[in-house]
């Protein structure tokens, strides 16, 4: 420890009195376990009160703080939280779920439970010790272990306080700070002290303003223990240097209220993050714990359930070398291993990062989780003389990446990897039987993933097709002033491939009784399905359609044909939207209408035709209606979004488009009859 002494203690001794000028009177605590009043049942209501509100958090605290442990630095972090439950549908609140971190036999500490149930009954307080020995433990994933307790007596008005520590050797993997929940918050606080030998870059996310963001320079002192050889004594060590500490609040936050097209809501919620960007010693003796890619890859790779996994003798190897003689182009080889693997396992819809049994045992199976299914993609393209290496993600609904520390934990899926010889890379994923090379399901689309091998190269992940829905009309109408004919809709790139995987995971007659109640405007009947077996063709339904009369007399008809068949999908409500537009991939919604008059009737007000277009091209959105001979009317409306996202900036641009496609959509053809 000499060298971290003569580097930090001489320089914290030298900086003491600049840090005693700099230092100031530490803010009060936020909260005080145990003293809850019965002035806290009756709150009065705030901005952050909702009908739909079955509970709210009152005070929820939290502090990280880097401290000197046994030839190494740990992460202590303690939480104090009170909250109140409205409704029964809050008690969902009452049991409280922490994850914990474990990697390479390492794990974090889980200690120092309390908790209380108060309620107030006639004035007066009760309360309900939670036995912190009732734990309960489970396993998530490979590098996850959760802690879940339940507090006792709940009850609606309830007050729930309870506080815990963690204690952590993973100083790359501080704890994060959610402010903002799905219900309301009325004061939420986190302060964090980080020794400047320790450099962590700070990631906000979300919008909401905070009460408070404060970042001062203090004193910072702690005790390591080392020892200098196998059986030599550990001595303690002082280490004085500077720390930053950091303290964020929020006040009156309301409830997240989650709008279509995000990824997860997590990635949007106000929270705060750190990344480990690097360390300054010099000369240590100590473990260095920071979580660098070499290190990890060293472990995936010794991995039972990773490494050594695809180590393992190949089930489909024989396969692998007659597809290898079968297919010289790497490309189609490629192509061919994929068909292969898919038609040896089935996805159970668990997406995983490691293996969850022997590959020979998905084989035997033919089901498996992610990692399952992927790594024996991988393995077998390996046995077809294919330079596979496998793609480690996170999925759109577990949450964004970043890229300065690739831990482990923030990974939960990994896909295929071949770099061809023309340098392009090409991705597969075998666990959706329809899809094809260089293709990965939508779940996958989520910015960038990791290649795991040595270099640990990050790759953008691009949408490789649209999501395309055509839908084509064919009506007649009747001297009556009803409706009928029939409806072919098309489903390609994406949506085919979420046509298809609807049908595989119910049946065909569900989808298509979904399918008919889109509609309540007309009598869907007679559907028929139409399904290739190739994702380059498009799942395709026919519908036989109806729309009775409901004013058989009148001389006059107003019909919004496009309108009630679904033209537009969805518009935006909220006129401000804090957060991206995530669509995934491109989107194109078309629908053609051909309308057959019958003797007597003439078009009396035709709408007029529109185009509209975002900025830079980004979006675009077509309207025409024409009459081609005096029995026939054709209307045409073409939406089409050309870009996967949509900053904050462009979301007013594309709410209006969709509004006016909408309006555009709803304007009436107007009929007169004889």
């Amino acid at each position: 420890m000499k060298g971290i002494r003569l580097q930090l203690s001489l320089l914290g001794l030298c900086l003491l009195l600049a840090c005693a000028a700099l230092a100031q009177k530490a803010p009060a605590l936020p909260i005080r376990f145990g003293s809850v009043v019965p002035a806290d049942f009756f709150g009065m209501p705030t901005a952050t009160d909702t009908a739909a509100s079955v509970a709210e958090y009152l005070c929820d605290y939290g502090t990280t703080k880097i401290v000197g442990g046994s030839a190494q630095f740990q992460a202590v972090f303690e939480r104090t939280t009170r909250l109140r439950i409205h409704r029964k549908a809050g008690y969902r609140y009452a049991t409280v779920k922490v994850p914990l971190y474990t990697s390479n036999g390492r794990y974090e500490r889980f200690s120092n439970l309390k908790g209380y149930t108060y309620n107030l009954q006639d004035g007066r307080i009760s309360q309900a010790k939670l036995n912190s020995e009732d734990l309960y433990r489970e396993q998530l994933d490979k590098d996850h272990i959760q802690v879940s307790f339940t507090m006792p007596d709940v009850r609606e008005g309830s007050i729930l306080e309870f506080t815990y520590t963690i204690t952590s050797d993973f100083i790359f993997n501080l704890q994060d700070w959610q402010f903002e929940h799905s219900i309301p918050v009325r004061w939420s606080e986190y302060r964090v002290t980080l020794p400047q030998f320790y450099a962590y870059k700070t990631i906000i996310r979300g919008h909401l303003p905070f009460a408070v963001k404060e970042e001062l320079t203090v004193p910072y002192s702690t005790m390591v223990s080392a020892s200098t050889g196998a059986y030599a004594t550990p001595q303690q060590e002082r280490i004085s240097a500077l720390a930053l500490q950091l303290r964020w609040a929020m006040k009156d936050v309301p409830a997240f209220r989650a709008e279509p097209f995000l990824t997860t809501p997590h990635d949007y919620m106000r929270s705060v993050h750190f990344e480990l960007a690097g360390t300054n010693f010099s000369g240590r003796n100590y473990e260095d714990l920071t979580g660098k890619w070499p290190t990890l890859w060293k472990m995936l790779e010794e991995d039972n359930e990773f490494g050594k996994a695809l180590s393992s003798p190949a089930p489909l190897a024989a396969e692998a070398a007659a597809l290898r003689l079968k297919y010289p182009e790497q490309k189609a080889r490629a192509a061919a291993v994929l068909a292969l693997v898919q038609s040896a396992a089935q996805y159970n819809n668990h997406a995983a990062l490691f293996a969850s049994q022997p590959l020979r045992r998905t084989v035997e199976r033919r089901l498996g989780n992610a990692a399952d299914i992927n790594l024996l993609l991988v393995q077998t393209l390996r046995a077809a003389g294919l330079p596979a290496t496998p793609l480690l993600l996170s999925t759109r609904s577990h949450g964004q990446m970043q890229t300065l520390v690739p831990a482990i934990s923030q990974f939960n899926y990994v896909a295929a990897h071949i770099l061809l010889p023309d340098n392009t890379d090409l991705l597969l994923d075998a666990t959706e039987p329809e899809l094809p090379a260089g293709m990965l399901p939508e779940r996958c689309l989520n910015g960038q993933a990791l290649l795991a091998d040595a270099a640990g190269r990050w790759l953008t992940i691009r949408p490789a097709a649209r999501h395309t829905e055509l839908r084509t009309a064919r009506l007649r109408l009747t001297e009556h002033g009803s409706l009928e004919g029939s409806l072919k809709l098309e489903y390609a790139g994406y949506a085919g491939l979420a046509a298809r995987r609807q049908i595989r995971q119910g049946s065909s007659s569900d989808y298509l009784a979904g399918l008919q109640r889109q509609w309540p405007d007309w009598d869907a009947s007679k559907p028929h399905l139409l399904l290739p077996d190739s994702i380059q063709h498009p799942v395709a339904v026919e519908l036989a359609l109806h729309m009775p009369s409901s004013t058989t007399q009148a001389s006059q008809l107003y019909l919004a044909l496009l309108s009630s068949l679904g033209t537009i999908p969805y518009t935006f409500r909220p006129e401000v939207r804090s957060y991206p537009v995530n669509l995934g991939m491109p989107h194109e919604y078309v629908s053609l209408v051909t309308l057959t008059l019958p003797k007597g009737t003439t078009v009396q007000e035709m709408p007029a035709s529109l185009s509209l277009m975002l900025p830079e091209g980004s979006g675009r959105f077509q309207y025409s209606v024409s009459q081609p001979t005096p029995e026939t009317v054709q209307m045409m409306a073409r939406m089409q979004l050309n870009k996967a996202e949509y900053s904050p900036a462009e979301y007013a641009a594309l709410r209006e488009l969709h509004q006016r496609a909408a309006a555009k959509c709803a304007e009436m053809l107007v009929l007169s009859r004889k």
